[in-house]
């Protein structure tokens, strides 16, 4: 059976990975309600990856752009400051771009493997 994104749930360890966040931070998202999850044991919390997408767009600090248009000139991104990201991240990927924002607003150190 292949899941597509509307059936593929993720466990809280698997959002963290993605996100490049720790285990814990993703649990307190859960039990806040920040993050949509579905609690399927006492321990357990299951994440559907349209629900990580979701909270992904809205807490994305990257401009929104309306593609209706074809006049409209395309968005900018901003400078990174050297300490925006961190060492060994590229900062033309958004993804690596949102971990750093998610550690900044968390208030994480940077854990590098």
């Amino acid at each position: 059976m292949i899941m597509d994104d509307d059936t593929q749930l993720l466990t809280p360890r698997q959002v963290a990975d993605i996100l490049g966040i720790h285990q814990k931070t993703v649990h307190v998202w859960l039990r806040s309600g920040r993050l949509k999850g579905t609690k399927i044991s006492y321990r357990a919390w299951r994440i559907s990856r349209t629900a990580l997408d979701e909270f992904i767009e809205s807490n994305s600090n990257l401009s929104k752009q309306s593609t209706d248009s074809a006049d409209e000139t395309p968005a900018t991104v901003k400078p990174v400051k050297s300490g925006d990201i961190n060492p060994g991240e590229s900062a033309t990927y958004p993804h690596n771009r949102m971990k750093s924002y998610l550690r900044e607003i968390m208030g994480e150190q940077s854990h590098e493997k």
